[in-house]
């Protein structure tokens, strides 16, 4: 297990979670500035103070994951952030999953009341048109 990282914000994170932090607010603030915002001006368009995005800017672990959400937004990065946790994206969510697929799937074994037909279905004596399978 990771050592615990102790902020000033008595907030205990992991070493690896204090670098994410601390890389995604550097993150921001050079993105900040090269869209030519300045600190006030970010915090106005995500409704925050100041001091919020210099904290946010400085990856203090108490900043509420709306506010770095609300300004990769005003920068126009929010859905990069989003692509990163689709699932067609999680490589080891969908190895987890396959190796829980069934080796085969059988079909279904029809059932005593199935077997005492009384009258024939048309539905399943006539022939089976490809183009309106339902059900896929």
């Amino acid at each position: 297990m990771a050592p615990v990282k102790q902020t000033t914000s008595r907030t205990a994170v992991s070493r690896p979670v204090d670098r994410a932090l601390q890389g995604l607010g550097r993150d921001i603030s050079i993105a900040r500035r090269m869209r030519r915002l300045s600190q006030e001006e970010l915090a106005e368009r995500i409704g925050t103070s100041l001091s919020t995005v210099r904290r946010m800017e400085a990856g203090y672990a108490g900043t509420a994951l709306h506010t770095f959400l609300s300004a990769l937004h005003v920068l126009g990065r929010l859905g990069d952030v989003t692509k990163v946790m689709a699932m067609e994206n999680d490589e080891l969510g969908m190895d987890l999953l396959r190796e829980q697929l069934p080796q085969r799937v059988r079909g279904s074994r029809p059932s005593k009341a199935r077997n005492t037909a009384q009258t024939p279905d048309p539905e399943r004596s006539a022939p089976v048109d490809p183009d309106k399978l339902e059900g896929f």
